[in-house]
Order: structure tokens, then sequence, then C-alpha cells
């Protein structure tokens, strides 16, 4: 991410900070809408996953000025999310979601610059989630 871009997302940090609880909540009520099959996947009380959900957010927003700590997060995150076989269309759907969210919380304050800031480090993190390709190649003797 370029230092312009950095800064135009910074520019929303405290506000996505300070709402990080409705700003999960959200997340989840649009991810659910437009994915209802994974709601099973939660059980019926899901605020721990809540909880990891605002903390990695947290970790993300400290981690963009850092590729390195976002990559870290995009790493772990895909390990946490391995088992459901997530792909590229879960992805995307999740992706939207997580925009969709911004703007609930954010509403007029999300400025056009800083949404598509946001949606290059949502579809970033989307795309460490997707599974490394496995390679169908037979080593040679």
């Amino acid at each position: 991410m370029e230092g312009k871009d950095v800064k135009e997302m910074q520019s929303s940090f405290s506000k996505v900070y300070a709402r990080k609880a409705q700003l999960t909540d959200r997340f989840y009520l649009h991810l659910f809408a437009l994915l209802p099959e994974v709601e099973t996947l939660f059980g019926g009380d899901f605020s721990k996953q809540k909880e990891m959900f605002a903390a990695m957010l947290t970790y993300c927003l400290k981690g963009v000025v850092n590729n390195q700590s976002l990559t870290l997060a995009g790493e772990s995150l895909a390990r946490t999310h391995e088992r459901y076989c997530l792909g590229p269309r879960e992805t995307e759907i999740a992706g939207r979601a997580m925009m969709a969210a911004l703007e609930d919380v954010l509403g007029p304050d999300l400025t056009p610059e800083q949404r598509v800031v946001w949606e290059q480090a949502i579809a970033s993190v989307m795309q460490l989630l997707q599974p490394e390709p496995q390679s169908n190649s037979v080593p040679h003797s």
C-alpha cells in the first residue's frame, strides 16, 4: 500500500476503532444475509468469535502501515479459516460484507477516497484467505 493510501486509511482509523463492536455486529449481519449457510458454523452464541474478529480487525488496522504485519495477520486468518475450505466466492462475499459494515458504521464520514483504499485493503486480506494452490506434479527422482 502506498504512503498516500496509508494516510487516507489512517484518517478513518480512530472512527473505525471506536466503533469496532458495532462494525463486528454489522459484518456478521451482512455476512449471514449474503451467505446464510455459514451461520451454522458459528453455533448459537458466537460472542467469542466477535471478540476474535474485533481483535483481528485491530491488528489489521495497526498492520496497514507495516505490510509485514498485514501479511502475518492474513496468514493467521488463512490458518484459522483453512478448515472451512473458503473459495473465491466466499471470500468475495465476506469482503462485500466487510465493506457494507464499514459503510453502515462510518456512513457519510467514509469519503470516496477512503472507500477505495478500504476496498483495496479488504481485497488484499481476502486474497490472503485463499488457500495456496496445491502442486499436482510428482517430484522427479
